[in-house]
């Protein structure tokens, strides 16, 4: 080979190997454009350097092919990243990274089968770049020895100085800074927020919250909350539904323009249906421990350190039942639901129509227990992928999900969704196709969720006893509803969509003719506006069960609760947020 041509084939190579080594840094240049959870120009600065950084740490430690071989096992990390800072314009989050550890197989499955395109394409990606390394890449140092030492040692420098204020950024908050705010406006927050330094930083979290919650059990099994006996009717029931990915303004009940529920309609004067309650969080895994504990996002590490609602009404004297046929990884609420004295988890045999209607049986085999009984229903609801929630009796609305792909979505959708067609003409033809068939979908799962709730009311009518029924949805959902185009939930900003939720009562006759002061506060407290927090509280009273540390300002069913015109949660980050309001006109 000629000197030219070896001069070439270098400079080829070294093209390509440097343009692998860019793709690597895609993530982190795209969360420069993107990353929304960048708050100061300093943390951008600081993002970009550390992501040059920590890349360029590893060519001073392999040789080129080796450095890329083994940084291509963080091209999943880039691709979580990716998808993440498309879809919620922020890094990723603790949230984002725990529902991909805790996600179930039925879960996984139904969303990949819509974006399966998306896997194949970045399948298609990593084997181009392990193509061009393995043919092209040879394997050399891409520095002399020295500039590997004291770049090396420089490095470290960099990153042992961010962790040192990353842990004291309270007093260095405002470097680089134009703007005075809180710790996460630190210049410094940028270096963490590196891919993949983020998701081992979150996996870290995550790792550290298991064990906080696993040592904190042993110390639970003699935990008693103190309340006395309850001293309402020996025979009254209370009925907790938890409805999955909910939101208020889908249901009819609630003044939602299509008949998404008839059957609890028609029960509107039995029904009592609060306009302005706020999920903690947009996502299961957090909002449901906020209504089942005496957590706050301000004092989160209650929900391990207490048993929940459930085991004080197993304290007063109730039976308890858990019947569910979702969250089987989650440690928190199966530790509920073994301490129960009836639990029963509902599984996807692959024989039958998996829908809620499942969990109707074992709830009445639980009612026929007798005796005072506090039941918890967690039910699927209107979990993506929504068409899954319904049987074809309920296809009401079409074109929806059923037999979906994507080239559906191409094709022209002339069917206006009422309600939800102001303000839409600026977007792609596309999104608006995807909108009206996720639409159609999700009111045809709220329509089935209607048909599964009053079923249950009909159930607890059978029983002609004291019956108390409150349903409540974990956390609400994006429609692709405006300018944002947020889709499902657990983003990382959240919309009012995601958290403003359905909350309703209802009670038999004999239970509001011995409750009527609780439901004449409920009455009274339904445009009051607060979060799912009250549910801890709002229970034990419906239950008449004393308790000490009751709030009754946390009570939806007594005189004393409070409006709340400003509430709290919790961002994707685990950290405390002022919640988005849902205002009128919206």
């Amino acid at each position: 080979m000629s000197e030219d041509q070896n001069r070439t084939t270098h400079t080829k190579e070294r093209v390509i190997f440097w343009g692998l080594w860019l793709s690597l840094l895609s993530p982190n240049i795209l969360g420069v454009f993107l990353a929304q959870d960048l708050l100061t120009f300093g943390q951008r600065c600081l993002y970009l350097l550390g992501a040059v950084l920590l890349y360029l740490f590893g060519l001073m430690l392999f040789k080129r092919r080796t450095f890329l071989y083994v940084t291509s096992a963080g091209l999943l990390f880039g691709g979580v990243e990716i998808v993440h800072l498309i879809i919620n314009q922020a890094t990723t989050s603790v949230l984002f990274i725990f529902t991909i550890l805790k996600s179930e197989k039925g879960e996984f499955f139904e969303l990949l089968s819509m974006y399966w395109f998306v896997v194949l394409i970045f399948f298609g990606l990593f084997g181009v770049f392990y193509f061009l390394t393995h043919r092209f890449v040879r394997n050399e140092w891409a520095f002399p020895v020295s500039v590997r030492i004291s770049g090396g040692l420089i490095i470290v420098s960099f990153f042992v100085l961010s962790a040192v204020f990353l842990n004291t950024r309270s007093k260095f908050r405002n470097i680089f800074n134009t703007q005075v705010a809180d710790e996460r406006t630190a210049a410094w927050v940028g270096v963490e927020k590196v891919c993949p330094i983020n998701h081992l930083l979150e996996l870290y979290h995550i790792a550290r919250m298991h064990y906080l919650i696993t040592t904190e059990e042993v110390k639970l099994r003699d935990f008693r909350f103190g309340v006395e006996p309850a001293a309402n009717d020996p025979e009254t029931i209370v009925l907790f539904l938890i409805g999955e990915t909910s939101r208020y303004d889908h249901w009819s009940l609630n003044g939602y323009e299509r008949a998404t529920s008839p059957l609890l309609d028609a029960r509107a004067d039995e029904i009592l249906h609060f306009d302005s309650c706020y999920a903690v969080a947009n996502l299961t895994t957090v909002s449901v421990p906020f209504m089942l504990s005496r957590a706050t996002p301000n004092n989160m590490k209650i929900y391990a350190k207490e048993k929940s609602v459930v085991e004080a009404f197993a304290e007063a004297g109730y039976r308890t039942s858990w019947i569910a046929d979702q969250s089987f990884n989650n440690h928190f609420l199966l530790r509920i639901a073994h301490n129960c004295d009836d639990h029963i988890y509902v599984t996807d045999d692959g024989h039958r129509l998996f829908t809620d209607s499942l969990l109707l049986d074992p709830l009445e085999k639980a009612l026929c227990q007798g005796g005072r009984q506090m039941i918890v229903v967690h039910s699927l609801g209107c979990h993506f992928k929504y068409s899954e929630r319904y049987p074809n009796t309920f296809q009401c609305w079409s074109p929806d999900m059923k037999g979906f792909d994507i080239w559906s979505v191409l094709r022209r959708v002339d069917d206006n969704v009422e309600g939800h067609s102001e303000g839409q003409q600026a977007n792609p033809a596309i999104l608006n196709n995807l909108r009206t068939i996720l639409i159609n979908s999700y009111d045809n799962a709220i329509l089935f969720s209607d048909y599964f709730i009053n079923e249950v009311i009909t159930r607890l009518q059978e029983t002609g006893r004291d019956a108390v029924l409150v349903y409540i949805g974990d956390h609400g959902e994006n429609l692709l509803d405006d300018e944002r185009n947020m889709f499902l939930h657990g983003t990382f900003a959240g919309s009012e969509y995601e958290y403003h939720v359905p909350l309703f009562v209802w009670a038999s006759d004999s239970y509001r003719l011995h409750h009527a002061q609780q439901i004449q506060a409920m009455t009274d407290n339904v445009s009051k506006r607060f979060t799912s927090m009250v549910l801890f509280h709002s229970l034990l009273e419906l239950g008449d069960i004393r308790y000490d540390s009751l709030d009754y300002s946390l009570s939806f069913c007594n005189e004393q609760l409070d409006r709340q015109e400003i509430l709290y949660g919790l961002d994707a980050n685990l950290r405390e947020m002022e919640l988005p309001i849902m205002t009128p006109h919206e």
